[in-house]
């Protein structure tokens, strides 16, 4: 089974004037994110906005991405389809768009027994051929598996090897030893513990890309595991934090209002068509992450 780890962004959907993918703007986004050394790219989480995208446009996203990273890095597809019969026709989509992973949601069906939620999983991984995460988030999500049911769902179904595990890092690092380290664990909530997440033992990270290229420094400096690179690691975790705390107060009316304007911008994109329904940033918003990002300057160039 491949191993995976490092930082991998989940790209934002961007839109051209005509409400359609803009393929261009999604193909800037995936070269730029491998200009600044991401270890893999991931697509179709919230980020990505997939609750507004029709099946067509998932694949058709799926296949763009794939088509343009073209094997220089790993790619990862979340797959969020509600049935079983749904997950196992998309991931043979992404299976064919060369995904190197998938990312599978539970299905948001609140109050039936967790066993259920299990043999959900485990009837798609059966049926895929690529490794498999599960992305078990009790932050954002009604539906999430404890710890001896993950480690249930790997044993019967070694597949299942990896983990997308959002929450606290306390609670990761618990989830890690709960497993005896037989997952491997990407964290999420857009890095916003990045450090203590890797000391909990996460191999990685699944942020949006606003600050990706600082995220993949920091991800390489704590693994050189010197004092010098560990301290300098935290000197630039420190410096992109306060936009990371702004991004993450709410995924609407921050993340994805003023995120994926703050991504364009950093792209060189002119505009940011957006599908309705969705939130304007306030002119305070665009001044506050301004005033805390545009240090960063362009995403995969050099940084002012």
């Amino acid at each position: 089974m491949s191993s995976f780890s490092g930082v991998y962004p989940i790209l934002y959907s961007f839109f051209g004037a005509d409400g359609r993918l803009d393929h261009e703007a999604m193909q800037l986004q995936v070269d730029r994110c491998i200009a600044a050394g991401v270890h893999g790219i991931a697509v179709l989480g919230n980020v990505t906005e997939s609750n507004k995208l029709t099946q067509a446009e998932r694949v058709e996203l799926m296949e763009l991405v794939g088509e343009s990273i073209a094997g220089r890095v790993p790619y990862a597809v979340t797959i969020g389809e509600p049935s079983i019969d749904g997950q196992k026709a998309l991931a043979r989509v992404a299976e064919a768009a060369c995904a190197d992973w998938l990312i599978l949601q539970p299905p948001a069906v609140k109050g039936v027994p967790e066993s259920e939620i299990v043999r959900f999983f485990g009837a798609v991984a059966d049926a895929a051929s690529l490794p498999i995460a599960v992305q078990n988030n009790p932050v954002n999500m009604d539906v999430w598996l404890s710890n001896p049911s993950l480690l249930a769902l790997h044993r019967n179904h070694p597949n299942v090897s990896l983990l997308k595990g959002e929450g606290a890092a306390s609670w990761v690092q618990q989830l890690i030893e709960a497993t005896g380290g037989s997952l491997d664990v990407f964290a999420g909530l857009a890095g916003i513990e990045q450090i203590a997440n890797l000391e909990s033992g996460c191999v990685g990270l699944i942020p949006a890309p606003d600050c990706v290229d600082i995220q993949v420094r920091i991800h390489a400096l704590w693994q050189e595991a010197t004092e010098d690179s560990r301290a300098e690691a935290e000197r630039l975790y420190k410096e992109v934090l306060p936009l990371i705390v702004f991004m993450t107060r709410n995924l609407q009316t921050h993340q994805l209002a003023v995120g994926k304007r703050f991504v364009a911008k950093r792209l060189g994109l002119a505009e940011v068509h957006v599908r309705t329904p969705a939130a304007t940033p306030t002119p305070f918003q665009l001044r506050e992450v301004a005033r805390i990002g545009d240090w960063l300057g362009p995403l995969g160039g050099e940084r002012r």
